[in-house]
C-alpha cells in the first residue's frame, strides 16, 4: 500500500528546473514506497528501480515501481534462477542490473518489450554488475575476473568495452553515465582510489581530491558532465561536487556533522545525498544558492518519520529518499535502548507547487 502525505519541507527552489531561480520553500507530497523493498534510483518521469522480495517465494527480485501508484512490479531473473536487482533506469523505462546464474552474479539489461538479457562480460571474467543505462540504453558496470575488476561500457551496436583504470591501479567501476556517453566511477591509481570520468572519446580523467584528502569515489553524473561523490581523509567522508569549470568542490555537511556523501545530482546541479548532524543522519540536498540542506521539517517529523539518506533526484526535482520512524531514535540519533529497529523505509519526495 502506498500512502501520500502533504508536507513542507524548507528547500531551495534549485530543485525547480531554473538554474537562475531564487531560494524559496516547496511544497512536497511524500509517498511510502510500498513493498518489502530497496528502491535505488529514480527517472524522469518518477519511475523507481530496485529490488524486493517476491510473495509468495520470497526471493528477491528486481523491480519497478511504476510512478501511477508506485506499486511495484517484479520482472524475473535469469535462467530459473532466484536472484535479481535493479540498479539503474532510462525513462524508457529499459533497466540495468545483475542477476545470478548457477555459479556467479551477472550484469543485465531489461527492455518493456524484450524482458531480460544477460550482459557479456569482458574476455576471462566470470561475474560482475551494471549499475546505470543512459536514453539510448547504453549500460555501465564492471565484469571481473582473476585480472581483477574493471569498468565496462556495453552498448546494443559495440557490445561490451573495456573503460580501463588510471595509471598505476589495477582495478576500476562505472557507476553512472548520462546521455552523451560520459561515464563517472572510480579507479585505482598510483596515488590511490580515484574518482574519474570516462569521456565519450574513451580517456579517463583523474577528478582527483579534494585538499588533504587521499582517495574518492564518483556517484552520479548528470547532462552537464558535471560529477558528484565522496572523497575520503583525515576528516572523514566530505560531500563534493566536480565540473569542468570549477574542479572539485567541498559541499559541506549539515550543522554538527563531520561526514557527508553525495549520491545523486540533477541537470539543473541540484545534488542530494546524506550528512551527519547534531540529529544523526539526515538526507540533504545542496544547491548552489542555498547551500546545504536538511530534506527533513518538522511537518516530517510529525509524520513520524527520518528521512536519513537522499538517493537520486529527477529532472522534475522528485527525490528517492530512505527514512525511518522517528522513535527508532534519541535526540543524537542512535537507536532507542530496548528497541530493535525497524527495516528503513523508502519515500518519493514530490514538488506538489512550486
Amino acid at each position: 500500500m502506498t500512502s501520500v502525505v502533504t508536507v513542507i519541507l524548507a528547500v531551495t527552489a534549485g530543485v525547480i528546473p531554473c538554474r537562475e531561480a531564487f531560494a524559496q520553500t516547496i511544497v512536497y507530497m511524500v509517498s511510502e514506497i510500498s513493498g518489502a523493498g530497496v528502491p535505488s534510483r529514480l527517472n524522469n518521469l518518477g519511475d523507481v528501480a530496485g529490488k524486493a522480495a517476491d510473495s509468495p517465494s520470497g526471493e528477491t527480485r528486481a523491480t519497478i515501481w511504476n510512478r501511477l501508484g508506485l506499486r511495484p512490479t517484479n520482472f524475473g531473473k535469469l535462467g530459473g534462477r532466484e536472484y535479481s536487482s535493479a540498479s539503474g533506469i532510462n525513462d524508457a523505462g529499459e533497466v540495468a542490473g545483475a542477476a545470478n546464474t548457477a555459479k556467479s552474479i551477472v550484469p543485465f539489461v531489461r527492455t518493456p518489450a524484450g524482458g531480460l538479457r544477460r550482459i557479456p562480460l569482458l574476455p576471462g571474467d566470470n561475474c560482475g554488475q551494471a549499475f546505470g543505462i543512459n536514453k539510448y540504453g547504453h549500460v555501465v558496470g564492471y565484469s571481473s575476473g582473476s585480472n581483477g575488476r574493471k569498468a565496462f561500457l556495453w552498448t546494443r551496436s559495440s557490445g561490451v568495452h573495456n573503460l580501463g583504470v588510471l595509471r598505476g591501479g589495477n582495478y576500476s567501476t562505472a557507476c553512472d553515465i548520462n546521455d552523451l556517453d560520459e561515464v563517472a566511477g572510480t579507479s585505482a591509481s598510483a596515488a590511490g582510489d580515484r574518482a574519474v570520468l570516462w569521456t565519450k572519446t574513451g580517456n579517463v580523467r583523474d577528478l582527483g581530491t579534494l585538499p588533504g584528502d587521499k582517495s574518492s569515489e564518483a556517484s552520479a553524473i548528470n547532462n552537464n558532465g558535471d560529477v558528484v561523490g565522496y572523497s575520503k581523509g583525515p576528516r572523514g567522508m566530505r560531500a563534493f561536487l566536480w565540473t569542468q569549470a570549477t574542479g572539485m568542490q567541498d559541499l559541506g555537511v549539515l550543522p554538527g556533522g563531520n561526514s557527508s556523501r553525495a549520491l545523486g545530482i540533477n541537470d539543473m546541479g541540484a545534488v542530494v545525498g546524506s550528512s551527519t548532524s547534531s540529529s544523526g543522519d539526515r538526507a540533504f540536498i545542496w544547491t548552489k544558492q542555498a547551500g546545504m540542506r536538511d530534506l527533513n521539517s518538522v511537518a516530517s517529523v510529525t509524520l513520524g518519520v527520518v528521512f536519513v539518506e537522499a538517493h537520486a533526484i529527477n529532472y522534475t526535482g522528485q527525490i528517492l529518499v530512505m527514512g525511518g520512524a522517528t522513535h527508532q531514535s534519541s535526540g543524537s540519533g542512535h537507536a532507542a535502548l530496548g528497541c530493535a529497529p525497524a527495516p528503513p523505509s523508502s519515500f518519493l519526495l514530490t514538488p506538489a507547487s512550486k
